[in-house]
């Protein structure tokens, strides 16, 4: 009897701690549960791992991948076939407006590549504003064709190499939807709630979702490794940095990634909490849109971001948990530029070069700041004074004007905002960073919010895709990089060093080089 007790009682323990919600504070609302139609960070934190599978994905720790739903694959000599043997017996979701009835397979696989590659398929119905990644990455060209061998075999024949694929493989872009759920919703002409009722394989389903409050997820009882051992779990958004903090603190959330570094000595030394560095690349920068005066002529931008305190934002808005920064991606990284580094202000070669665009006396402009604070930025409004305060010097009158994360972002794409603050993290490979924002393709269908075309970084951009060797491949970024510090179309401020905080009694928290944590992973001690 007394072992039957003990067994009971530890069965009690484990269901107890099942039921206790997971709650994330998120710094602002998804755009939509469809991680192909979006590049926010947002939007792929609230879906992609927690909804769906890719068909190979991160390891925790250094940059390396390992099978999801495809159990192998193996590429052929030439670079140009990928072959994927399919993992058997993964459920899709079952929902009040969707009930499969069959498992995952290669049909799939080809919905999710389909959509993306081919404007008439009717897939690509549910991205009224298109596909960013593919998009801007000309996947339409890049695929010869898209195969089913048999139920659990894919074959994709490239037109040429793409260096970048495998990443692409594991990246929110490539999350597999269902085929039948796809054709479900186009029988019905109602392409578009493969957003908002999203149904995939992964650990968790969404329940509800009510906009500027929160996004609640059900435990999916029949995910394909193991059902996750939290059954509850909760993306509050939380806007505002302080309150985040106070929220942490108080345990109404448990982890959060976006923390003001200013916040961060709350929680240094604090027992009740683990801060963990994170693996995610990531940037700040300040996008000017080229169709617009005065920034059409690129004297105006070199001189505008010539004199901005680097430091001071460093100082002030990161708390010194930032570098300052002149390119993307740091000189210590593998694509970094080591001759373009950021330098002191120089209001004297500002003042000439205003001077020679004929604003000898500055002039008066506008930048859309958007509310609180972000991973890569966690006070735009503090940031957009400091830089205020920098360009008055040259007799620049800025303007800030208050827009919300998801309206700017919208707006922004169709080339509405004069100027604006934002961040890119996650992208490991450079193609995801420079063919979403520097890209011509981008400036019509991706988040090139400067508006910006420039043919030479196009033919660099496809030079090193097809490049084999990664020697040849950072030489091709270099050569992007020189041309945008030239021309600047947008500048980068800072490289943030972002943790995650979370409760120690959350174990399984682990980094990895597209995420703060594996959702399936975490467990309450």
């Amino acid at each position: 009897m007394h072992t039957i007790r003990l067994a009971l009682l530890a069965l009690a323990t484990v269901s107890a701690l099942a039921a206790k919600p997971l709650v994330i504070c998120a710094d602002a609302d998804p755009d939509g549960f469809d991680p192909a139609q979006s590049a926010n960070t947002t939007t792929h934190a609230a879906s992609a791992a927690k909804l769906y599978n890719n068909l190979i994905e991160y390891l925790p720790g250094p940059f390396k991948f390992t099978p999801s739903l495809a159990a192998q694959w193996d590429i052929s000599a030439d670079g140009l076939v990928y072959t994927f043997k399919l993992r058997r017996g993964v459920k899709w979701h079952s929902t009040d407006s969707f009930k499969p009835s069959r498992d995952f397979n290669a049909d799939d696989v080809l919905w999710t590549l389909q959509r993306q590659i081919d404007p008439s398929h009717p897939g690509a119905k549910a991205a009224p504003a298109g596909f960013p990644y593919a998009n801007s990455g000309d996947w339409k060209n890049l695929f010869k064709s898209v195969e089913k061998i048999d139920d659990h075999t894919v074959k994709l024949t490239l037109t040429k190499p793409y260096a970048p694929l495998l990443e692409r493989f594991a990246h929110p872009a490539l999350a597999i939807v269902s085929a039948e759920y796809g054709k479900q919703l186009d029988k019905a002409a109602t392409p578009l709630l493969i957003s908002s009722h999203p149904v995939g394989t992964g650990p968790y389903q969404l329940k509800k979702f009510d906009k500027g409050a929160q996004a609640r997820y059900d435990a999916n009882p029949r995910y394909w490794r193991q059902k996750p051992a939290i059954d509850k779990l909760i993306i509050a958004t939380v806007s505002d940095p302080a309150v985040r903090a106070q929220k942490l603190l108080a345990g109404e959330c448990h982890l959060a990634d976006t923390i003001k570094p200013q916040d961060l000595p709350r929680f240094d030394g604090n027992a009740q909490f683990a801060v963990t560095p994170l693996r995610i690349q990531s940037s700040s920068q300040l996008f000017f849109n080229v169709g617009r005066k005065p920034f059409d002529d690129k004297r105006v931008r070199q001189a505008l971001a010539s004199v901005i305190d680097r430091a001071a934002l460093v100082k002030s808005v990161y708390d010194g948990r930032a570098e300052t920064a002149a390119t993307p991606y740091s000189p210590r990284s593998l694509w970094g530029v080591e001759a373009v580094r950021p330098a002191a202000p120089d209001f004297n070669r500002a003042r000439k070069l205003l001077a020679e665009a004929g604003y000898p006396q500055g002039f008066e402009a506008e930048m859309w700041v958007r509310p609180g604070g972000s991973g890569t930025n966690p006070n735009f409004k503090l940031t957009a004074e400091l830089i205020q305060a920098d360009w008055a010097k040259l007799g620049v009158r800025l303007n800030l004007v208050n827009v919300e994360w998801t309206e700017l972002v919208k707006k922004a794409r169709a080339g509405e905002a004069p100027s604006l603050l934002s961040g890119w993290s996650g992208a490991l490979d450079p193609d995801g960073f420079y063919s979403n924002l520097a890209s011509c393709d981008a400036a019509g269908n991706g988040y090139n919010f400067a508006q910006w075309c420039s043919p030479q970084v196009d033919a660099a951009l496809d030079a090193a895709r097809v490049a084999t060797k990664q020697a040849d491949r950072a030489k091709r970024y270099v050569d992007v990089q020189k041309i945008l510090a030239d021309e600047v179309p947008f500048t980068t401020l800072t490289y943030p060093l972002q943790v995650v905080i979370h409760d120690r009694k959350l174990l399984g928290v682990e980094p990895t080089a597209g995420e703060s944590f594996k959702v399936e992973q975490v467990r309450w001690k």
